[in-house]
């Protein structure tokens, strides 16, 4: 069973020292098998069609794969059935009306052996998927989607002309699709940001109001500007809480998060937490997050108990530092007030205002020296089943995993650039292996039930797995003879222990025991006959186990037959058999002298006092002879 670590770290983000000397630039880089939360990561990345789970090994264990000419759209998500969610589009966008980065095209389902199941094409000059969608508990899938805006029609709702670029706006659209029976799906709901605003700069015009009194409402003033002029939410998730009916928005140009209530779309924002000045309560100074992706509540079912569940997940890229930017991650635990008629969010006071509660993170992560880790796009943090987090950086394509004191227990770097699989050794610089989001599905997960998950071998050309990594073809052979076990060990990767046992104690350790090398002492314990288990592990945690009869050196066929009763012993052991005059001593079974008898000058008998010996297993020695004794409290 592998149970050694082998911990490499080539970044100096996480606290870690070196216990191996293999240093991999891509592919699996780190693994530690006792931290590891057990389950496949699925990555979905840019700049290539296809989609693959991989296990802490870094090997492929299964891959959807799509035609040549489509790209990432951008998430995949598996299902508890085993079929694959993932978004696509043409690679070739340039004369696509609507784009930017994170745009798709089609959402699809595909069965776990790669069968289309169904799709839903939104990219036209009316809307565009985007980025991010939801899975819910009544199988359908709820979509982020551009909504085309003229200039008029935006000027009309109260938008700064000014703010108009390219004569057009970008609004966003959140809806629900539910697969049909003809391959596609349909559209069942929808919530639209532009049916939810408020503006104070033309009261001749719509939405005339104060923001600050209107925290449901959108200023569609505000804003910071994104990679496409026009596109002035630019929503990169949306997430799904099936107890409370709500759902979860990152809004990174507001450099806020929001939640409404699916059931009550009418009341527009019900939660809304990064960025008071948004509306009006707050100022810059009072900013909470940067830039912000992948917004997550933690409900899932392994949540369930914990003092994570119900709180929210997510990587705030672009702090402003005192050196620079850096990237975080965090959890966010929202305040719920029950009431008979709806569910409402807490509301708290910050310099003198009101504004969404927390007033702060509830649990925050940078790198020890914050600069050191930085993604300025995409990119991801979740907390696992075991307590651990995976975050990924999304410009470097680098996951990382790590416990809750801060050691690694997995690292790992998408082997590709500019879409093209690497070898092993080359060093990637950053955007070359853009990832937009890495999830981690346990072991346990029911997709996994019944499908075959045997590994096809790493992702990277020239591979070079780490050690832990290794096939196991650890074999041993003990060699006796009089006074003398050697170990002979075959197959080893990389060095090895050797561990002799006895009685389920260990002795020592060493490929050799005998009475003249550094195991004498537990040699010359050792009784004639004495059968002692040899345990032989490798430093990438293989084990073989095998067993070895001692022979004494010196056997005296006429000596008595030595007895100890009672074994186990308690207080005193009554010792028979011996020579007269001799002493009798005990060891422990790695040598050390214990206590001490002499016996009797007429008689081969003595009692010896063991009640000042702790409890374990011991060797008694009279003469030549040694028994084993046990000793209990």
């Amino acid at each position: 069973m592998k149970t050694a670590t082998c911990i490499a770290f080539l970044l100096s983000i996480l606290p870690l020292a070196w216990v191996c000397s293999q240093s991999n630039t891509v592919g699996t880089i780190a693994y530690d098998p006792a931290l590891y939360a057990d389950g496949y990561t699925l990555i979905y990345p840019h700049n290539q069609p296809h989609a693959r789970l991989i296990d802490a090994c870094g090997e492929v264990v299964h891959m959807w794969t799509n035609d040549s000419l489509r790209r990432p759209g951008n998430s995949a998500y598996l299902t508890p059935t085993g079929n694959l969610v993932w978004a696509h589009r043409p690679a070739n966008f340039q004369n696509d009306a609507i784009w930017a980065g994170g745009g798709g095209a089609v959402i699809e389902a595909r069965s776990w052996d790669n069968s289309v199941l169904w799709n839903y094409a939104l990219n036209d000059s009316t809307g565009r998927l985007h980025h991010d969608f939801a899975l819910t508990n009544t199988g359908t899938v709820l979509a982020t989607a551009w909504e085309r805006i003229d200039s008029l029609t935006a000027v009309n709702a109260g938008r700064n002309p000014d703010l108009l670029e390219g004569g057009e706006l970008w609004s966003e659209r959140i809806i629900e699709l539910m697969p049909n029976a003809a391959g596609s799906a349909d559209v069942v709901w929808e919530w639209r940001a532009w049916d939810h605003l408020v503006q104070d700069f033309d009261s001749t015009k719509a939405n005339f109001g104060d923001p600050g009194q209107s925290p449901h409402l959108i200023d569609v003033n505000f804003g910071t500007p994104s990679s496409a002029a026009p596109d002035w939410l630019h929503m990169n998730s949306v997430d799904y809480n099936p107890a409370l009916g709500h759902i979860l928005m990152s809004v990174p140009t507001f450099d806020e998060l929001w939640i409404i209530d699916k059931a009550a779309t009418d009341d527009g924002l019900i939660w809304r937490w990064g960025n008071p000045e948004a509306y009006a309560s707050g100022t810059s100074g009072d900013q909470q997050l940067h830039y912000q992706h992948a917004a997550r509540w933690l409900d899932a079912p392994y949540h369930s108990g914990t003092p994570d569940f119900g709180k929210i997940a997510v990587f705030n890229n672009r702090n402003p530092g005192a050196t620079g930017p850096f990237s975080s991650a965090h959890l966010i635990a929202p305040e719920l007030i029950e009431n008979e008629a709806s569910t409402e969010y807490a509301m708290t006071t910050v310099n003198d205002t009101a504004t969404f509660a927390p007033s702060g993170f509830d649990w925050t992560w940078t790198a020890p020296n914050p600069t050191d880790f930085f993604s300025s796009g995409l990119s991801n943090f979740e907390r696992l089943p075991n307590g651990n987090n995976l975050l990924l950086s999304g410009r470097t394509g680098e996951i990382f995993e790590f416990t809750a004191s801060g050691d690694t227990a997995w690292s790992y770097r998408v082997p590709l650039q500019g879409g093209a699989t690497v070898a092993q050794g080359t060093e990637l610089g950053i955007n070359a292996n853009l990832l937009f989001r890495a999830t981690r599905y346990p072991a346990q997960y029911p997709a996994f039930n019944s499908v075959d998950l045997t590994p096809m071998g790493p992702w990277e050309l020239e591979p070079a797995p780490l050690l832990v990594c290794l096939p196991c073809s650890l074999t041993a052979t003990v060699s006796v003879e009089a006074g003398s076990a050697i170990t002979t060990v075959n197959g080893a990767n990389g060095t090895y222990t050797v561990t002799w046992l006895l009685d389920g104690v260990e002795m020592c350790t060493g490929e050799a025991i005998n009475l003249d090398g550094p195991c004498a002492e537990a040699a010359e314990a050792l009784a004639h006959g004495a059968v002692m288990d040899v345990i032989v592990e490798d430093e990438s945690g293989c084990e073989f186990a095998t067993q070895a009869t001692w022979i004494a050196s010196f056997i005296d066929e006429h000596a008595p037959v030595l007895r100890v009763w009672p074994n186990p012993a308690q207080g005193t052991v009554y010792i028979t058999g011996g020579w007269p005059e001799t002493t009798a001593s005990l060891h422990s079974l790695t040598g050390q002298l214990v206590a001490t008898q002499r016996l009797n000058a007429d008689a081969q008998s003595a009692l010896m006092d063991v009640s000042a010996v702790p409890a374990g297993a011991y060797l008694l020695r009279v003469g030549p002879q040694c028994t084993h004794i046990l000793i209990r409290r």
